[in-house]
């Protein structure tokens, strides 16, 4: 009878336990469906917005662990992606080139040393470094500083006089190799500076106006830095009582006139303006060669730029100095927290040099595409015509976006350098004009990307339950992009508050 009662008493605890999970397990089961409900209907909510009334959108917000899709709207539409495209590049670059991964800048001396004296040329042979004298490494503010160490190792090598010319060869990218679908009022602008073989100051130079007092007056050039050899200025500036730098460059690379319109505000002194560099590569021979005059290196011949690789290999013997970049993961760190395009453009072009042999902007889309679909990702929806995101022919989705999010997030050897280059929410970089005032801030990773008539998001984010996601919002063709901005803000935080 006891042995019955003891079965019958286990039954009962069995039963009521298997009820209680049940119970849990519908419990649960209704929270995260009201959750759900609750986001729908909050992401209804903004998609009903006025300024989104005639807009493009996709959205898709995915569950990292599991792969598990928590919200989307039109995930599979393909939009223009701007800078958020950077994520892409930078993933690609992670896993193609290595995380560790520097590029080098060769100065060597083409000829003999005999009694302190080089007979032939001292030759700059470029590795693709987008990061020589770049202000975004130089935290003591010398960005020139890499001058004085080459002229340092030069004299060191024994050269004090050189007989032939200093020659900078960019050859290991293609000349001119601008994406053709880029806009015309970009390419002569500081954020339009193409990638070339041999990159210095960031391939920017600023132009320095005096702006007189008077409205509509022409604005003075008073000098550029650096110096670009035979620059010419068509200048259209003039003064405005507005504020801010409403002055656009126009010129395309190689070419010796820019074409300045726009206007400066009345009565400032010293207003600088950034430009693209035409030529980077003659830049850094005419830049080394006043710095070797000003150290008594006397130099007969003249600065110029030429592709001599395939005719004059380098001497490994009459190597100077090898310098190389910061690793790739500081300079993907650059690149996405302050949306810089040349450095973007520079990866995409390693990418394609690493797998065909070929660094034009053609191989290297073609081999970012190549590799997202080889890992079943993108297929007939990742279209590239750059790697910087700055032209509209660019097109992807969300779902494309968020998947390679995903990948990165549980394949990649390289997911924290990668996930650390993505700037925090309210904090750093771009998205320091995001969530000031937000339960968000500092709580996400995410990059932005806008142009005109687009405004997109996306990255990483714990929610406030624990659940770690990666998310994509892409607006194309609003009418606001005020209210847009707020609207992403406030989808962003009904995400984090409700999953």
């Amino acid at each position: 009878m006891r042995v019955k009662q003891y079965y019958l008493c286990l039954s009962f605890n069995l039963i009521f336990t298997m009820k209680k999970l049940l119970f849990i397990s519908f419990l649960l089961f209704s929270i995260a469906s009201v959750a759900q409900n609750s986001i729908q209907q909050k992401l209804e909510e903004v998609l009903k917005n006025d300024a989104l009334k005639n807009a493009a959108i996709s959205i898709c917000v995915t569950e990292t662990k599991n792969d598990s899709i928590l919200l989307v709207a039109n995930p599979q539409m393909c939009l223009v992606p701007a800078s958020v495209e950077k994520l892409i590049t930078s993933a690609t670059a992670f896993e193609i080139l290595g995380g560790d991964k520097q590029f080098a800048t060769t100065v060597w001396a083409d000829g003999e040393i005999i009694n302190r004296k080089l007979t032939g040329n001292l030759i700059i042979t470029g590795g693709g470094d987008p990061t020589l004298g770049s202000e975004n490494f130089d935290e003591n503010g010398l960005g020139k500083r890499f001058l004085s160490e080459w002229v340092h190792w030069i004299k060191n090598a024994g050269i004090d006089t050189i007989t032939g010319n200093i020659i900078a060869d960019p050859g290991i990218f293609p000349e001119n190799d601008i994406p053709g679908s880029w806009l015309w009022e970009d390419i002569g602008n500081y954020y339009g500076a193409i990638a070339s073989g041999i990159s210095i100051y960031d391939n920017i130079f600023e132009v320095t106006f005096n702006v007189p007092s008077q409205v509509g007056d022409t604005a003075v050039i008073v000098k550029t830095d650096p110096e670009i050899p035979g620059l010419q200025f068509q200048n259209e500036v003039i003064s405005t009582s507005q504020k801010g730098d409403n002055a656009y460059v126009f010129g395309s690379p190689l070419d010796k006139i820019r074409l300045i319109k726009g206007t400066l505000p009345a009565g400032s002194t010293g207003y600088k303006v950034k430009a693209s560099i035409p030529d980077p590569a003659l830049v850094l021979a005419t830049e080394l060669k006043m710095a070797l005059a000003d150290s008594a290196v006397w130099v007969s011949g003249v600065a110029e730029k030429k592709s001599i690789a395939k005719t004059t290999p380098i001497d490994t013997s009459h190597i100077v100095t090898l310098w190389v970049s910061p690793p790739l993961y500081a300079i993907a760190e650059r690149m996405n927290k302050e949306s810089n395009n040349l450095y973007a453009e520079t990866l995409m072009k390693q990418t394609g040099l690493k797998i065909s042999g070929d660094a034009s902007t053609k191989a290297g889309t073609k081999a970012i595409a190549e590799f997202w679909t080889s890992k079943g990702i993108g297929l007939n929806s990742l279209f590239l015509a750059d790697g910087s995101g700055l032209s509209r022919a660019n097109a992807f989705s969300a779902k494309t976006l968020v998947d390679v999010l995903v990948y990165m997030k549980n394949e990649s050897q390289w997911f924290e350098q990668f996930h650390n280059s993505i700037p925090l929410t309210g904090v750093e970089g771009t998205q320091k004009y995001y969530f000031q005032e937000s339960k968000l801030k500092g709580k996400a990773r995410a990059k932005t990307g806008s142009m005109t008539r687009v405004r997109n998001m996306a990255g990483y984010m714990t929610t406030k339950r624990g659940k770690e996601i990666a998310f994509a919002i892409m607006i194309n063709n609003y009418n606001n992009s005020i209210v847009v901005k707020n609207q992403i803000e406030k989808l962003m935080e009904n995400i984090y508050s409700e999953f």
